[in-house]
C-alpha cells in the first residue's frame, strides 16, 4: 500500500538521522580522545622533567638525576622552542654545577622557559578540545532538532494518512449501528487504498438500503 511505504519511508529517515547523531557523538568522543592524550604524554612529561630538572640544580645539587631528567626531556620534545631550550641547557648545565653563577642562571632560565613553552601548549591544546567540544554539541543539537522537526512531520503524515481515515470508518460503522442509514464515507480519501475501502463501505451501505 503506498501510504504504508510512505510512513515505512519517514520511519527510516528518522532512523538514519539518529544514527547520524550516534555516529556524530561518537566521532567527537573519539577526536577529544587523542587531544587529551597527547597533552598527558607529551607536555605534562616535559613539565615534570623540567621540575625535576630545576630541583636537581636549585635545591638538591643532585648531577645525576638532573641529567637522567634533561635526557628524558630531550627526547620528549615535541614543541617549537623546546629544542633550542634543551640545547642550551645541555651547554650550560656542566658549569652550573660547578658553580658558574652565570651558567646556573641560564640554565635555570632556559627550564623556565621549557615550562611556559609546554604550559602554553598544554592552554592551547584544551582551547582546542574546548571548541571541538562546542561544534560536537552543535552539531548534536542540530540534528536533534531535525530529528524532532521530522518526527512531529511522520506524526502528523500518520494522522492524516492512517488515523483519521480510520476514525472516519469508526465513526461511520457506529452511525449505522446505531441506527444512522444517511451517514456515509467522504468521497474523497487521503489515500488511493483508502478511497478504495470508502467506495466499497458507501457502496455495501447502499445496498444494504
Amino acid at each position: 500500500m503506498n501510504f504504508s511505504k510512505s510512513v515505512c519511508f519517514s520511519f527510516i529517515l528518522l532512523l538514519i538521522f539518529s544514527t547520524i547523531i550516534a555516529f556524530a557523538g561518537v566521532r567527537g568522543f573519539l577526536r577529544l580522545a587523542p587531544s587529551i592524550e597527547y597533552i598527558n604524554r607529551h607536555n605534562t612529561r616535559s613539565l615534570y622533567y623540567a621540575e625535576q630538572m630545576l630541583s636537581s640544580i636549585s635545591v638538591n645539587k643532585n648531577k645525576q638525576n638532573f641529567e637522567k631528567a634533561l635526557g628524558n626531556a630531550k627526547q620528549n620534545v615535541t614543541e617549537s622552542g623546546e629544542a633550542s631550550a634543551v640545547r642550551n641547557i645541555e651547554q650550560k648545565y656542566s658549569q652550573a654545577f660547578s658553580g658558574d653563577k652565570k651558567a646556573q642562571d641560564i640554565v635555570i632560565n632556559n627550564i623556565i622557559e621549557l615550562s611556559k613553552i609546554n604550559r602554553v601548549a598544554m592552554r592551547h591544546a584544551g582551547m582546542d578540545v574546548k571548541q571541538l567540544s562546542s561544534v560536537g554539541i552543535w552539531v548534536i543539537v542540530f540534528l536533534t532538532v531535525i530529528i524532532w522537526l521530522l518526527g512531529f512531520a511522520i506524526i502528523n503524515k500518520i494522522n492524516k494518512t492512517v488515523i483519521s481515515p480510520l476514525s472516519e470508518l469508526k465513526d461511520v460503522i457506529e452511525a449505522y449501528r446505531k441506527g444512522n442509514r444517511i451517514r456515509r464515507c467522504p468521497k474523497l480519501a487521503p489515500s488511493r487504498e483508502f478511497q478504495q475501502i470508502y467506495d466499497g463501505i458507501n457502496m455495501l451501505l447502499d445496498k444494504s438500503e
